[in-house]
């Protein structure tokens, strides 16, 4: 047995008796079970985070990362349908029959350029590879861990309802749970129980920005760009004459509202004129409809840049005219938070507590913050109140919103890297393959596996959560923002 898994094992333990709660939850016989149950596949989750950590596939090229965690859950006597929703690296695992419906969702797609041993310095295990960033190894190991766990319960407890787990890819691009809400995978789900690593340990019901990813390609005509430019039409000058009526735009738009784009095409030589040319873009808004209203602004620019660059012949198709293309990937709508949800996973996270760090680990999250410019302050070892009125005003954007529209919805974060070490950094991904890491993942699973041993036995809950979600969810009508015919994608020069 290797250092690290030794440092988790000794470390993990479970809670045995009963210690009744705030909200009035208890260490029930099922819990007991669930908890044991993570402890005793320690040593499989551990492993299946690390190798997903070295693997660092991704998106929609997770083809390893998928099928381990696939085939830990097909052994365990899951049903595993694979390549669901034309992505051959999706799974949806199920476990039980009936109501309730318990989802539990699993990530790990990694991030470009992000390649980091586990050191406290920047060092690329690969140069150029990429890493786990955002610590997705440890988000799909620990909700497959929560499935496990919630399945041998209903084993031993006799309890009712079905678990299952979704292999969601490709989440750094928005794509995969979209695609599945898309074909109606969670229509019958009860309670989406969803976790992330983080900086903290707290249920988060904040609002979450929608968003739109696509790509806009122009067209021109190549040319000899110092003998005869005139005879040519430059699709970079179509790129840059939308970024620039892109960029006026962000005067004039909602303060809450963004716009984030990089050049994927500029052409192939600075001597021949593009012929073409591409651009990628997000628009975000604070909802669906105002993300909308700027993106149909931002597709009017697309046209008036079009114009620029072909002048008195555009729409000539005799010259070579082509219009522009716009490739939609993902539309991601806001946050539907569901506060039931939310002080159910709150007090299971009370409940397990927070991660237990030894001095070492403490040691490295200080050399972690050193390096990177940071207030030395270590790991976070407490659980943060429930803060039911956040501040209005998101920052990032999410495809687990998309499922909060369809099924009650709650997003747990557990302390995975150190306070204030931002995500997508070498120092969050040197952190996610860490012993810290994996004792974060384990929490995770205990406290996830725990809620839902509270959904499958309390009728009650269930209604309540069903009841918030349907006065919510009426106040705006979810509508897929792929198509029947589209198919999951990223940008050209990812794929």
């Amino acid at each position: 047995m290797n250092i690290l898994l030794t440092l988790v094992l000794a470390s993990s333990s479970s809670l045995t008796g009963c210690a009744p709660t705030g909200d009035g939850l208890e260490l029930s016989a099922p819990k007991v079970t669930a908890l044991d149950t993570v402890d005793d596949r320690t040593a499989t989750l551990v492993d299946a985070s690390k190798k997903i950590w070295e693997y660092a596939e991704l998106a929609l090229a997770e083809h390893r990362s998928s099928k381990l965690l696939a085939d830990v859950l097909e052994a365990e006597g899951f049903r595993v349908e694979r390549g669901v929703s034309d992505m051959p690296t999706a799974f949806v695992a199920s476990f039980g029959e009936g109501r309730p419906v318990v989802a539990y969702l699993a990530e790990y797609d990694a991030l470009p350029s992000l390649s980091q041993v586990v050191e406290p310095r920047q060092q690329a295990r690969e140069p150029g590879g990429c890493g786990h960033g955002c610590g997705h190894n440890l988000f799909g190991a620990g909700s497959v861990g929560a499935g496990i766990a919630l399945k041998a319960a209903m084993e031993a407890h006799d309890l009712p309802g079905t678990v299952r787990v979704y292999g969601t890819p490709a989440e750094e691009h928005g794509v995969g749970k979209v695609f599945l809400v898309r074909d109606g995978w969670f229509d019958d789900v009860d309670a989406c129980l969803s976790w992330h690593p983080s900086r903290e340990n707290e249920v988060d019901v904040q609002p979450s920005k929608a968003l739109r990813s696509f790509e806009v390609t122009f067209s021109g005509r190549s040319a000899h760009a110092a003998g005869a430019p005139w005879k040519g039409v430059s699709a970079l000058d179509a790129v840059e004459a939308f970024a620039t009526g892109v960029n006026l735009l962000r005067e004039h738009m909602p303060e809450s509202g963004r716009i984030h784009y990089v050049v994927t095409n500029g052409g192939e030589a600075p001597n021949v004129v593009p012929s073409s040319a591409s651009i990628w873009l997000f628009t975000r808004g604070k909802d669906w409809p105002e993300e909308e209203r700027i993106f149909e602004h931002v597709k009017r620019i697309v046209h008036g840049a079009d114009l620029m660059a072909w002048g008195e012949e555009h729409g000539d198709a005799a010259a070579g005219y082509r219009a522009p293309v716009i490739e939609m990937f993902t539309g991601l709508y806001h946050y539907n938070a569901n506060h039931t949800v939310a002080r159910l996973v709150h007090s299971n996270l009370e409940l397990v507590g927070p991660p237990v760090f030894t001095d070492a680990e403490q040691a490295f999250a200080r050399d972690l913050q050193r390096a990177f410019g940071v207030e030395e302050k270590g790991m976070h070892t407490v659980v943060e109140p429930l803060d039911p009125d956040p501040e209005p005003e998101p920052g990032g954007s999410t495809d687990v919103a998309n499922i909060s529209w369809v099924c009650p919805t709650i997003d747990l974060s557990v302390a995975n890297w150190p306070l204030d070490v931002p995500a997508h950094s070498w120092a969050s991904t040197a952190a996610s393959g860490s012993s810290a890491g994996y004792k974060a993942m384990l929490t995770a699973a205990k406290v996830l596996a725990s809620s839902g041993v509270d959904v499958l036995t309390n009728p009650e809950l269930v209604r309540a959560m069903r009841v918030e979600f349907q006065k919510s969810s009426a106040k705006f009508p979810y509508v897929s923002p792929v198509g029947p015919d589209d198919m999951p994608s990223v940008p050209s020069h990812l794929r």
